[in-house]
């Protein structure tokens, strides 16, 4: 069995991540669709997963209200990745710990997000869930509105 490094988890700026979330989530398209319009707002958070000195799994998350569910003080967590060599390692999982600790913090009380299909397992298995009907993102594919209570 193959005895994987400590991994570290951190809040970091948005430029440490944006390589990962162009390489997993916007292959073949411009670099700049990696930024997002609200990565340097105050409120808004990334974290990291950092082995070895290198980002392997990614996650930003910042307050905005969701349209299909009440929640008194919601962020939507967008650009989570994870590179391709490091995925089904538990990163991700202790990467979304780490971040609905965060949250807490923020007295959030809901996180939602975009769910590609690839990662419905994985959201469903950190406790989110779906709400609504299968739908299409321009340019990037088919993806579920998912939930969860903080």
């Amino acid at each position: 069995m193959e005895s994987e490094l400590a991994i570290e988890i951190k809040s970091v700026d948005a430029d440490k991540i944006r390589s990962l979330r162009h390489a997993e989530l916007r292959k073949g398209q411009n670099f700049s669709t990696a930024s997002y319009l609200r990565d340097n707002e105050e409120s808004t958070f990334h974290m990291a997963s950092i082995l070895d000195n290198k980002i392997v799994t990614c996650a930003t998350f910042y307050p905005e209200k969701s349209k299909k569910i009440n929640a008194v003080k919601s962020y939507r967590l967008r650009g989570m990745a994870t590179e391709s060599n490091f995925q089904r390692r538990g990163y991700a999982r202790e990467l979304m710990r780490a971040a609905f600790l965060e949250l807490k913090s923020k007295e959030a009380d809901f996180v939602w997000c975009n769910a590609r299909l690839l990662a419905l397992d994985f959201y469903k298995s950190v406790g989110f869930k779906i709400s609504g009907e299968l739908f299409d993102i321009e340019g990037i594919g088919p993806h579920y509105y998912m939930y969860k209570k903080i």
